[in-house]
């Protein structure tokens, strides 16, 4: 299941305060969390909740990286403090039905990704929409998913995460041509992954061009050669 963060960070070093330097400590922290600079975002997130234990953005930055750290039950617990101080915040929103999903609550991951997309401010609404139709995919919901997958799209047409779910959509449903087409939208703007060349080699072989599909298998085995899907084409 893949599931899309929307994490902003910019830090700066203005103000005095308790309130401003506890927020130039969460930004600091959301910065590296980005960087995949784990223990650097997890010092200066702790930092900020020292300075000030109910900063809203150290709270909700440090639930996901607890999360990223398989720490689900403790980024559980950050994810509600955060929502109680900050509930109708988008992003947050996003995250948390992100969170929610992961545990199979599917019906409140929903939930919370429409209360996101409610918000007429809200940047970036294809992380939500996206993220809803995975969701529904995981329930075995389908037909809804692709709904909001083709929302995303008419908000952000070339929203890499939401081309590669439309192509495993169309591609479990036998329409191989279409899932073909996705993924070509996919690929002109994003990276190579384990998932999306193991899906090229997949969609080549149910469209008998074992040819592509062999080079797709060169590749994913080449980029990814520990990976799960790596494996599956030996």
């Amino acid at each position: 299941m893949v599931l899309a963060a929307s994490l902003s960070a910019c830090a700066s070093s203005g103000g005095t305060s308790k309130k401003e330097t506890a927020e130039y400590y969460a930004q600091l922290g959301a910065g590296y969390l980005q960087k995949n600079r784990l223990e650097l975002a997890q010092e200066n997130l702790d930092k900020a909740l020292k300075v000030n234990r109910n900063s809203k953005d150290a709270l909700h930055y440090s639930a996901l990286l607890q999360e990223r750290l398989g720490n689900m039950q403790k980024a559980d617990g950050l994810f509600k403090r955060a929502m109680q101080l900050d509930g109708k915040n988008p992003e947050l929103l996003n995250n948390y039905g992100s969170h929610l999903c992961k545990q199979g609550k599917y019906k409140s991951a929903v939930a919370a990704f429409n209360a996101a997309l409610k918000d007429p401010l809200y940047e970036t609404p294809e992380f939500a929409y996206t993220n809803a139709g995975v969701c529904l995919q995981s329930a075995k919901i389908s037909g809804q998913a692709e709904e909001y997958y083709r929302k995303a799209l008419e908000r952000n047409p070339n929203f890499p995460l939401a081309l590669y779910q439309m192509a495993e959509l169309e591609y479990a449903r036998g329409e191989n041509a279409k899932a073909q087409a996705f993924l070509y939208r996919y690929n002109e703007r994003a990276q190579s992954t384990a998932e999306t060349l193991f899906l090229c080699y997949k969609i080549n072989r149910a469209l008998n061009d074992s040819t592509a599909a062999e080079e797709c298998a060169t590749k994913l085995v080449a980029q990814f050669p520990n990976s799960a899907e790596a494996k599956q084409t030996n």
